[in-house]
């Protein structure tokens, strides 16, 4: 059985020792390593050196990484939003990056927006049309206005 490995205190942001809550962890237990047993940087298990080290290179780095800035500050974010996909999705949708590969036969191009719900078509018909070709059409490609550019 897994003893706790300690708690997270919001105040300071930090892993408290697991001798303090009684876990008994060591620099090797399971809180100080991920799953694949690489350190995870930050607490629990990475350091600032890690942090350095993966800031550093050059893929990574933001003065010698790859594309302009929506690329280098898209492609980043979406990973960092990695576990909460809403998010991702719309800030993919903003910076433009990163590009997704579609997947084989797929029914829509990237979806830019929400379709109009089908009860709107069904019980607001002349509105539903009127407001489907402002917008550019009811398809989940169509972009909203503020990402047209």
């Amino acid at each position: 059985m897994l003893k706790p490995c300690g708690t997270f205190s919001f105040a300071t942001g930090s892993l408290s020792a697991a001798a303090a809550s009684g876990g008994g962890a060591t620099g090797a237990s399971f809180c100080a390593a991920s799953l694949s047993g690489r350190p995870v940087i930050g607490e629990p298990g990475g350091s600032a050196g890690d942090a350095a080290t993966y800031l550093a290179q050059p893929s990574v780095a933001y003065s010698t990484a790859a594309g302009a800035y929506k690329q280098k500050i898209g492609f980043q974010k979406w990973i960092a939003m990695f576990n909460r996909p809403f998010e991702g999705w719309t800030e993919l949708r903003r910076l433009d990056f990163p590009v997704l590969t579609a997947p084989v036969a797929a029914k829509s191009g990237f979806p830019n927006r929400f379709t109009f719900p089908g009860n709107e078509q069904q019980l607001n018909g002349t509105n539903y049309t009127d407001a489907a070709t402002k917008v550019g059409g009811d398809k989940v490609e169509t972009k909203l206005f503020w990402d047209k550019f």
